[in-house]
């Protein structure tokens, strides 16, 4: 069951996810410990990740009707229809009646994911045999794989790291990965892609690694955003051929534009005059659109000035900035902002962007209960912010103390 605006009953729901996500991670903070270079072994992360998603798999609910969707592109393809145009009213069957049922009874929107996943979701549907439940399960199944493949993954990338054990942890048992991951979020197949193409390098396998990264963007688009990392790995990493890498990913690119392009255009030509841009419990929707896009602007430009010097820690300053200028922060999302927060060395702006990230589940709460006043929207947009604007405000200060300090 999804729970979508069930006032108080929904509430009640909500309270007892918000309580075992805060346990949760009071729990991982306590295992790990203040030493970063403490942390379980590989396999027992991986076992403790495959039990936490084995008990929010045991959840009766869940809140993001997400997965429906899926299904439903899934069983288009199974029966020769385009998922990229927008379904009649008209059309009838279990996948659609239920999905447009979980996104409030309109007209269901047409998919815009890229074709490489609508294919993972079609295979899930026929392995599932066009049976709706069975798929829905398959889909969450698939993403939870998909999820522990990652952490081997990304086990891969972090080689040589003297605290590996304890950046892989904090990712794998990061509690809103898990409970996103759960909810079959599709998320976690474009980044296993991408964590994929960046261990690749570490093998030195530029060329399989480059059409990895470029292909990515064909099961969702914003893959295609880590590509912005690139000439700063060249920059730390001197064994990548310019030439080599560049060219595997201009090829991945090309695949991925001829295989999704023509398509996300139906979609986008389906929803002309139906859609309209609504930001909600965003930073967007606390002040502003244009101040929004200033400030993370302004954090974007930091980050790279950052990288530009060879400081990995500017990464999280393009992540905030991604975070910030988000329209609508669901905490799915999050599962592209751990690994970054988590990778580099410790400091007050990763503590930061990792606890957003954990206070982004706040997210949910509109939708499971319902309708929200204004101003309790506001309070809520402001708790999931308040760990960003803690790393904010200290670096402003830092940065003051810095220009005050006297030369020498």
């Amino acid at each position: 069951m999804i729970v979508t605006a069930w006032g108080p009953r929904g509430l009640d729901f909500f309270v007892c996810f918000a309580a075992a996500i805060v346990f949760a991670a009071i729990a991982l903070a306590y295992a790990l410990g203040p030493r970063w270079t403490a942390g379980p072994s590989l396999p027992a992360t991986i076992v403790v990740a495959a039990i936490s998603l084995g008990a929010a798999f045991a959840w009766p609910v869940a809140f993001s009707s997400d997965v429906y969707a899926y299904a439903a592109y899934g069983d288009a393809v199974l029966h020769g229809h385009s998922p990229y145009v927008a379904v009649a009213h008209s059309q009838h069957g279990p996948f659609v009646d239920a999905a447009r049922w979980q996104w409030g009874g309109v007209s269901f929107p047409a998919s815009v994911y890229g074709p490489l996943f609508v294919g993972i979701a079609a295979f899930a549907t026929m392995v599932a045999g066009d049976r709706l439940p069975a798929t829905l399960w398959m889909l969450r199944i698939f993403a939870a794989a998909a999820f522990l493949a990652s952490i081997v993954v990304f086990n891969r990338v972090l080689a040589g790291r003297r605290n590996r054990r304890f950046m892989v942890a904090a990712y794998a048992l990061n509690p809103i990965a898990i409970w996103s991951i759960a909810e079959g979020h599709n998320d976690i197949f474009p980044l296993l892609a991408v964590l994929g193409a960046f261990a690749l390098l570490r093998r030195g396998a530029q060329r399989s690694a480059g059409i990895l990264l470029g292909l990515a963007p064909a099961l969702k688009l914003v893959a295609g955003l880590p590509a912005i990392l690139i000439p700063f790995w060249w920059r730390r990493h001197r064994a990548v051929s310019t030439l080599t890498f560049t060219g595997a990913v201009a090829i991945g690119l090309v695949l991925s534009a001829v295989l999704t392009l023509s398509l996300q255009l139906r979609t986008f030509a389906s929803m002309n005059g139906h859609a309209h841009y609504a930001p909600l419990f965003s930073f967007q929707s606390l002040v502003g659109l244009v101040p929004a896009a200033i400030v993370a602007l302004a954090a974007a430009v930091a980050g790279i000035r950052s990288l530009a010097r060879g400081e990995s820690a500017g990464a999280l300053w393009i992540a905030i900035a991604c975070w910030l200028a988000v329209p609508n922060p669901y905490p799915w999302y999050a599962l592209w902002i751990v690994p970054l927060a988590v990778a580099v060395p410790p400091s007050r702006a990763s503590l930061g962007l990792y606890l957003a990230t954990i206070s982004g589940g706040m997210r949910y709460l509109p939708d499971v209960f319902g309708y929200v006043p204004q101003l309790m929207a506001n309070i809520l947009t402001i708790v999931q912010l308040a760990p960003l604007a803690l790393v904010g405000a200290a670096e402003v200060k830092a940065a003051a103390t810095e220009n005050a300090a006297p030369s020498r």
